[in-house]
């Protein structure tokens, strides 16, 4: 069911022009210059009541480590936040991994990885990997959920296969959101699912991978562009995806992918819904927010 909620909010969006005013020349750039001079959400106030909340940093970049005062768990939650690469975490993101904290009990690990289009993709890596094996030495890698939405949906699901690849311990599951899997846009359903998305253009994909991409190097790339890497022996994997989104295709594609190298992958695709809805204020999202608290629970995933 399409909620009156939602509807309402996606039409805000769409005719508050956003999408278009990104593709505009150098309004893009004023974007990421405006985002990056404002810096990164701090977690909010509940999250300070009922957390303990250590901040450090990794190659120069802030990380924070949340606990949940009473309560807590042994699952964490490694979560790697959405916005193309080039743009900071948000108060959205901090009240999504409130609500996690809220519904399992888990404590989450959160890098603020180096953004684009200062930072490649290899810088960005870096952190987030000595990031990740610091959360393994505390809580280890059986426990730890992989979690991103958007850009930090393809973030996780790289982050696995070049752990798997280098002999790595795994995390024990992967929740992908909604994810940015490949810089090319190639897929010829994206033209004709850029009619429907409110915020996400093919031209607007292509853009923010040249700017995360080295000059000369091949957006179709490992670690870059995810989709392209085999999908074998990684954890038990929810994915998440909208109809109404240009990103549909990566999360189709990645399941295709999955039967192919017999991956566990479930995708859950959700009619109407735009980019990264389970992070809004909608009906839908605490549909979605409860499908995964369950994949979280399950002793059997």
């Amino acid at each position: 069911m399409f909620s009156l909620r939602a509807r309402f909010l996606f039409f805000l969006v769409r005719i508050s022009g956003l999408k278009e005013r990104l593709l505009r020349p150098g309004k893009d750039m004023k974007f990421v210059a405006r985002d990056h001079a404002r810096g990164p959400a701090a977690p909010g106030r509940w999250l300070r009541k009922h957390c303990d909340i250590e901040k450090t940093v990794i190659n120069g970049q802030p990380l924070y480590r949340i606990s949940p005062r009473k309560n807590g768990t042994s699952q964490h939650i490694f979560y790697l936040h959405g916005g193309g690469y080039a743009f900071n975490i948000v108060s959205l993101h901090w009240h999504f991994i409130k609500k996690l904290i809220r519904r399992t009990g888990a404590s989450v690990t959160v890098p603020i990885y180096p953004l684009a289009p200062e930072n490649k993709w290899d810088i960005s890596y870096a952190m987030v990997m000595e990031a990740f094996e610091q959360a393994v030495s505390r809580h280890g890698a059986e426990n730890i959920v992989v979690m991103g939405d958007s850009a930090g949906g393809g973030f996780s699901l790289g982050l696995a296969q070049m752990l798997r690849n280098q002999g790595k311990a795994l995390p024990g599951k992967l929740v992908l959101l909604s994810p940015y899997l490949d810089q090319t846009a190639a897929d010829p359903m994206q033209m004709e699912l850029e009619k429907t998305d409110i915020l996400i253009s093919v031209e607007g994909i292509r853009r923010l991978g040249s700017w995360w991409m080295r000059e000369g190097e091949d957006p179709a790339m490992f670690p870059a562009s995810p989709l392209f890497e085999t999908v074998d022996r990684l954890p038990p994997m929810l994915v998440f995806a909208g109809t109404d989104e240009v990103l549909l295709a990566d999360s189709l594609r990645l399941k295709k992918k999955g039967n192919d190298d017999g991956a566990e992958i479930e995708l859950k695709i959700y009619d109407h819904m735009q980019h990264v809805w389970m992070l809004l204020p909608i009906p839908e999202a605490k549909r979605a927010l409860n499908e995964i608290v369950d994949f979280l629970l399950d002793p059997k995933v």
